[in-house]
């Protein structure tokens, strides 16, 4: 294995979570999600865990509509709560590569390391709605008739978050050593078996 870390970002209801903790268990490697990075982030700075919530909840509530604008003002917010929060995030991020190999997922670590880590940079993405709406209710416990807007404004919150700090077009191909499409593999929502191996030939 020449590189020593694997950042998954993701289109939600992709099954990247799940991807990247059976990467974990094949490749003997800690996996962080974005909720393992969250709880690092508010440990390790001076922001309450209960105050990373809110924002994400907050961001994840919204859903624009074509017209709409991704810009602050959309949200009720201290001007410099998500600057401080992406400086909590990235610090996390930091202090967690240099424990050692390890998968990250989300929270910009794309962003955070890019240019200053080398690591596996794969994007997944599916195209089947009624995989993600699956996915969404085993794994995030929302219901059937929710899931379609709670997977809207997860996919806006997403785009929000690299729009406010950074250049890179989030899902652009381009941006990423390895796109794979989760439901080409897998007929199984919940099974990351041949995507596993994908990536694992790509270290």
């Amino acid at each position: 294995m020449t590189k020593r870390y694997i950042v998954l970002t993701s289109e939600f209801g992709s099954g990247a979570r799940l991807l990247g903790k059976c990467l974990s268990e094949e490749l003997g490697l800690k996996f962080y999600g974005e909720d393992d990075l969250l709880i690092k982030a508010a440990r390790d700075s001076d922001i309450d865990e209960k105050v990373l919530r809110d924002y994400d909840e907050k961001l994840g509530s919204i859903v624009f509509d074509e017209s709409s604008q991704l810009n602050g003002n959309v949200l009720d917010l201290d001007a410099d709560l998500p600057f401080k929060i992406f400086k909590a995030y990235s610090s996390a991020i930091f202090k967690t590569v240099k424990e050692g190999p390890c998968i990250l997922m989300e929270r910009g670590a794309d962003i955070v390391l890019r240019g200053k880590v080398d690591f596996l940079n794969v994007y997944c993405y599916t195209s089947d709605m009624n995989k993600k709406i699956e996915r969404c209710m085993r794994v995030s416990g929302i219901a059937e008739k929710d899931a379609p807007k709670f997977i809207a404004g997860q996919v806006m919150q997403r785009k929000f978050y690299y729009k406010s700090f950074s250049n890179i077009e989030r899902g652009k191909m381009s941006e990423y050593d390895l796109c794979i499409n989760t439901d080409t593999f897998d007929t199984d929502a919940l099974s990351m078996e041949k995507c596993t191996e994908i990536i694992k030939s790509s270290l």
